[in-house]
């Protein structure tokens, strides 16, 4: 997958993820029904986090955990500062701790999408690989080995 369509992806499903755990909650009784400024905002945010993860995957960080807490701080930096500077919601630990759960799940969510997408994208690169190596050479007719 192209590095745009990834993060283009990763914008979309985190969006997705964000909109049905805040319905849910807010379903429960959790949090207000969202208003459609809002519901552009959340998509601002998702969108922020995504570029802030395009950025930050640039620096040269070959360790795994490591990474992924340089992803999840970025999603934070996104979530926090623009829910502050649009008065999402306000700074009491009743709201911060359900926003970084909410924060965490999304992100293991997305990564396993990601990852199950990324792995069904390689074993049909390698199954065509394979039917390729099976297939006649044109020029000479030989299989390749």
């Amino acid at each position: 997958m192209s590095t745009f369509k990834t993060y283009f992806t990763i914008t979309c499903m985190s969006f997705t993820f964000l909109i049905l755990i805040y319905a849910l909650l807010s379903e429960l009784g959790l949090f207000s029904p969202m208003t459609m400024n809002e519901i552009l905002l959340y998509f601002l945010m998702t969108l922020c986090g995504s570029v802030l993860i395009a950025l930050t995957d640039r620096l040269p960080i070959s360790n795994g955990p490591v990474n992924s807490l340089v992803r999840i701080l970025d999603v934070a930096v996104s979530v926090f500062g623009i829910g502050i500077a649009f008065d999402l919601f306000p700074l009491e630990w009743s709201y911060i701790l359900p926003i970084i759960g909410m924060i965490l799940i999304i992100y293991v969510g997305v990564s396993a999408v990601v990852m199950i997408k990324g792995k069904a994208d390689a074993s049909e690169i390698n199954k065509q690989l394979s039917r390729r190596m099976q297939q006649p050479n044109k020029a000479g007719g030989e299989k390749h080995e």
